[in-house]
């Protein structure tokens, strides 16, 4: 099965979320975007990424995108910030591949 197909959409999902709810027109989406960007290549290179180093799992992505963009909107309306997004998508790109893994049986 291709795994590219969705992580693009789980990205663009981000991407939508971001600049929709943030409502500062074209620089919302470049923020959305470059937080998919930086949640793929923390679950990428992280320790918890999965089987092994470099492979990233959808599933893994989509449920660290949806933790990410929940508590980086609770975190984003208590300071008006559009970066505050980033609070997010690092939470859950450290709290959800740890947990999963955990899940897994690994390490």
């Amino acid at each position: 099965m291709n795994k590219l197909a969705p992580l693009l959409a789980t990205g663009a999902a981000m991407t939508l979320v971001v600049g929709l709810l943030t409502g500062i027109g074209w620089p919302g989406y470049v923020i959305g975007a470059v937080l998919a960007l930086s949640l793929w290549v923390m679950l990428f290179a992280g320790s918890y990424s999965g089987t092994h180093r470099g492979v990233v799992d959808p599933v893994d992505f989509a449920i660290a995108a949806v933790v990410g963009l929940v508590i980086g909107f609770v975190v984003f309306l208590a300071g008006d910030e559009p970066g505050f997004w980033a609070v997010g998508v690092i939470m859950g790109g450290v709290l959800v591949p740890a947990g999963r893994s955990a899940q897994r049986g690994g390490r």
